[in-house]
C-alpha cells in the first residue's frame, strides 16, 4: 500500500521548476525518504540529521512514543516537509531501500520491514531524472514490475530486496 495509501493521499505536488527551482520535487513520498536515507544518513550531506529521541526530547509536548509499531505523524511530517537543494542530486549515485534503514527506523521505530509502508510502487520519469548520476537501485515494492519500467527507461539497473 505505501504511505501514500496508508494516508489516503495521492501525491505531494506536481513537479513545477518555476515555484520551486532549487528544490528537488517529489510526486511520491517513499521515493523522497530513500533519497534522504542516502543524503542524510548515509552521505552526511542532508542537515540536520533527524533523530527521533533527540526530536522527542526537543518536544515533549507532543508525547511522542519512541517505541512505537506505527508511524509517528510529527517525524513523517519532517521528512514530507524537508525541502533538498537541487544541488545535493549530484550525490544520489546508489539507493538502497532495505527494512533497516535509518529514515524508517525514525518514522517507526520498531518497523520489522514486513509490511509494504515504505514500499516504492508509483515513480515518475520526472522524478528519477532529477538524479543524473543514479546508476543503481535495490527497492522495496509490491509493484516491482511497473516500477522497473521506469527505471529501464531511464537506464538505471533495479533489483528486488
Amino acid at each position: 500500500m505505501g504511505l501514500f495509501g496508508l494516508f489516503g493521499r495521492k501525491k505531494e505536488v506536481e513537479l513545477d521548476d518555476n515555484i520551486t527551482e532549487g528544490i528537488l520535487q517529489f510526486e511520491n513520498l517513499n521515493l523522497k525518504l530513500a533519497v534522504i536515507q542516502v543524503l542524510m544518513y548515509d552521505l552526511n550531506l542532508l542537515k540536520p540529521r533527524f533523530d527521533i529521541y533527540g526530536f522527542a526530547d526537543e518536544h515533549k509536548e507532543l508525547e511522542i512514543n519512541t517505541d512505537s509499531y506505527t508511524v509517528i505523524e510529527p517525524a513523517l511530517n519532517f521528512f514530507r516537509e524537508l525541502s533538498i537543494p537541487r544541488e545535493f542530486a549530484q550525490y544520489v549515485e546508489k539507493i538502497d531501500m532495505d527494512g533497516g534503514n535509518e529514515v524508517y527506523m525514525n518514522i517507526i521505530p520498531q518497523w520489522d520491514g514486513e509490511d509494504e509502508c515504505f514500499d516504492l510502487n508509483n515513480l515518475t520519469s520526472s522524478e528519477i531524472r532529477q538524479f543524473p548520476n543514479l546508476k543503481k537501485a535495490t527497492i522495496m515494492s509490491s509493484n516491482f514490475d511497473k516500477v522497473k519500467e521506469i527505471f529501464d527507461a531511464e537506464n538505471i539497473d533495479v533489483e528486488l530486496l
